[in-house]
């Protein structure tokens, strides 16, 4: 029995599903509810983030994910050899792994920074007297919107490589 093996199949499956599942969640019902609270859900957003540690959660679950998926893709090419890269399942694990890669690096280039973004200007918020400026405001819109380019660019990448690593022992 190979116990590396089953580590790293434990690690890579388990910390995928937490990053998938967490990005569904926020992205289908945290993100839009605390929009649709307006004012309200900025202590919501703010508790998650910051008390909660989500933010700091979910990039340590995706690099658990794409650390333990780079691995497993070692050792399943025996060190990257073309030959087992260039079979169906090879193909499929390879793409696979390029999508989780994007998202994991898409996460780190439009939501880090947007959530970076919308805590300094509720800290802002906190410190004065409640009311955004235009130029809060501005800077509060274009996160939001950063972050919606996120959830339309990592979701299907996501669901691509689980999809695609689901089955490529199959084909």
């Amino acid at each position: 029995m190979d116990w590396w093996l089953i580590l790293l199949r434990i690690v890579h499956i388990g910390s995928a599903m937490i990053w998938f599942g967490g990005a569904i969640i926020a992205s289908f019902f945290l993100t839009p509810t605390a929009a649709a609270l307006g004012k309200a859900g900025q202590p919501f957003m703010e508790h998650l983030m910051n008390r909660r540690r989500m933010g700091i959660f979910f990039p340590i679950v995706a690099a658990l994910t794409v650390l333990s998926g780079a691995a497993l893709y070692w050792r399943a090419s025996a060190g990257l050899q073309s030959d087992w890269i260039s079979t169906p399942p090879g193909l499929a694990f390879t793409i696979g792994g390029l999508a989780a890669i994007a998202a994991f690096v898409g996460g780190f280039v439009l939501i880090g920074p947007s959530i970076a973004e919308q805590t300094a200007v509720q800290n802002e918020l906190a410190s004065g007297d409640g009311v955004p400026t235009e130029t809060q405001r501005q800077r509060l819109e274009r996160a939001g919107r950063r972050m919606q380019l996120a959830n339309r660019i990592d979701l299907p990448l996501l669901l691509l490589a689980g999809l695609t690593m689901a089955v490529a022992r199959y084909l």
